[in-house]
């Protein structure tokens, strides 16, 4: 199978998402798609996947001309998508949801055990070890993008194209997937692979696909370019690669003191302390309980013992509120659920932590909004045409930088990241890490979670190493290795 798209272009309020793209993907190929956000991926996979049609330009499937009206089109020309938040209903078991809106029936009745029996075998071929008859809701974030591949080739595809497929995933489970993709393309599969890991592009592509600002920089052999000539084209200059941590040798007091913290089925026994002018970083898989500390430290869910003290003074946070009057604040896992007001603008999700600070008498101060929503877009370097616009309107990149702002305007004296560059484009990580840097040189005290081993220890004086809840290592930078922090968490 081959695909072609030829001159794309696709225009949005009068601006240019797509101009004059091209593309092409071929059976027993992976080709990978980078690019800065807003640089067009996102909008070129709706495009493949009938979600929007291209204002101009063609797509070509084994050089006929086709034209997709809606998803069903594309879907009939063997074409599947896997998107970044997965299509799957927690409710229903694997099987209902491989076969949704096509279940096996027999006498007009729902066949489960045929269907069970026939889930049971694209997951096998899949080296899935998922029961069909589970509940979605009961499987690993892993587990979850496996059974959106199997729900893919359960309609026999051609070409598969996946969005930052491994943006959620630990580092074992993102290689084991890494794994299903090239078995995937032996067997014929044509693959759009689109994902900021530039670790894992340069591991599975045959060929590289570059975009900037909507527009097609050029096509590259793997085996024939470099990470720097691809950086370099994503970016239109050259990224320095200095060191982003500029260490601070003095650190202050004790910010933040975790005692014998407890939570049943989440973690037990978290003790730990973080100084002012300090990173430390959590390690660990996907539902070792990383993020569920941050959650307990910043009120949002409840801990059954143990003690968190600000500050030498002892707290027990009931609601995200207390803990923001404390000086702490979150950047969350999920900035689309948990980060942001979409429909809102983003001069209102910039100030949503402050807006006590900005009013008077009830009124806010929109002069102080306008200051406040410019300075921070204009210091994280947000790509937008204003303030005022949606922020559902940015690319996810962007939406990070937003979420980041409004905590950073809060002027907090403790800050926890929960995988602050998930989904973010080369260029807009090393900002972000500058970020970081800029604001524990200022005495910050940062609490991070990274699935991003290297950004962890890049980023980290100290490591914290978490397996099944608990603590099992605890290193100054230096002293541990990608490999040995992947082997305690998995051991």
């Amino acid at each position: 199978m081959k695909i072609e798209l030829q001159h794309i272009t696709k225009r949005f309020f009068g601006s240019k998402a797509l101009d004059d793209v091209q593309l092409i993907l071929n059976s027993n190929e992976i080709n990978c798609l980078v690019g800065e956000n807003g640089a067009g991926k996102s909008t070129i996979i709706k495009v493949l996947a009938g979600f929007h049609s291209p204002d101009s330009g063609d797509i070509l499937i084994d050089d006929k001309k086709v034209v997709f009206h809606n998803p069903k089109d594309s879907q009939r020309n063997k074409i599947a998508v896997i998107h970044q938040e997965l299509m799957l209903v927690p409710e229903l078991t694997v099987a209902e949801n491989i076969f949704l809106g096509n279940w096996f029936r027999t006498g007009g009745l729902v066949d489960r055990k045929r269907m069970n029996k026939r889930a049971k075998e694209i997951l096998d071929n899949l080296g899935a070890q998922i029961e069909p008859t589970s509940l979605i809701s009961s499987l690993s974030t892993g587990e979850q993008q496996l059974v959106e591949i199997a729900k893919a080739l359960s309609k026999e595809v051609e070409a598969l194209i996946l969005d930052e497929p491994t943006a959620s995933l630990s580092e074992v489970d993102a290689n084991r997937l890494l794994g299903i993709v090239k078995e995937l393309r032996a067997q014929g599969i044509a693959i759009l692979y689109v994902s900021h890991r530039l670790e894992e592009v340069f591991h599975i592509a045959d060929k590289i696909t570059v975009f900037r600002d909507g527009r097609y920089i050029g096509c590259e052999n793997n085996k024939d370019v470099t990470k720097d000539r691809i950086v370099s084209m994503m970016v239109g200059h050259k990224v320095g690669s200095e060191e982003i941590r500029h260490r601070v040798e003095d650190v202050g007091e004790v910010a933040l003191s975790v005692q014998n913290l407890f939570s049943k089925k989440k973690f037990q026994d978290i003790s730990f302390e973080l100084r002012e002018g300090e990173v430390l970083g959590i390690a660990g898989l996907v539902g070792a309980g990383r993020s569920e500390i941050l959650r307990a430290v910043y009120g949002v869910d409840r801990y059954d013992s143990g003690e968190i003290y600000i500050y030498g003074e002892k707290k027990k946070f009931r609601h995200p509120v207390h803990a923001m009057r404390s000086g702490i604040s979150l950047v969350p896992e999920d900035r689309k659920l948990q980060g942001l007001v979409l429909e809102q603008s983003v001069k209102n999700n910039i100030v949503l932590g402050i807006l006590d600070k900005i009013n008077k008498f009830g009124f806010v101060n929109t002069k102080q909004v306008e200051k406040i929503s410019n300075d921070f877009g204009k210091r994280l370097s947000v790509k937008m045409e204003s303030i005022h616009i949606p922020v559902n309107s940015l690319s996810g990149g962007n939406q990070q930088k937003v979420v980041l702002a409004r905590s950073l305007a809060m002027n907090p004296s403790i800050l926890l990241l929960d995988e602050p560059t998930r989904g973010v484009d080369v260029g807009a990580r090393e900002e972000i890490h500058k970020l970081i840097d800029a604001a524990v040189n200022e005495k910050l005290a940062v609490l991070i979670v990274s699935s991003d081993i290297l950004e962890l220890l890049d980023l980290s004086d100290r490591v914290i190493v978490l397996r099944d809840g608990e603590i099992v290592g605890q290193f100054v930078n230096g002293e541990i290795t990608k490999e040995e922090v992947i082997r305690l968490a998995t051991a």
